[in-house]
């Protein structure tokens, strides 16, 4: 069997619980898996938990994760240098 590692952070946007699930690592042996939550408890990861592999679950769950990844738009440099020229202002 193998498992892998899940973050779900749960937010409240427009008075609507959502739950967004990240997976954090590759399906593993479950020795593997548990070594690695203990390494992500102790770096202090909360919501995390180790869940069974199900090809079928874990392809739609990064489907969802690479939809929100791709779907964060990417910033031009005339806004990053406007970011930088705020950064500037509020430094002097």
């Amino acid at each position: 069997m193998k498992y892998y590692i899940l973050k779900t952070t749960i937010a409240l946007t427009d008075g609507k619980a959502t739950a967004i699930e990240t997976i954090l690592t590759r399906p593993d042996l479950i020795k593997a898996t548990n070594e690695a939550l203990r390494r992500y408890d102790a770096i202090g990861i909360e919501n995390v938990s180790v869940c069974k592999h199900n090809a079928k679950q874990y392809k739609a769950r990064m489907a969802a994760q690479n939809k929100r990844r791709l779907a964060a738009r990417k910033l031009t440099v005339a806004e990053v240098a406007e970011i930088i020229e705020e950064v500037e202002k509020l430094k002097a």
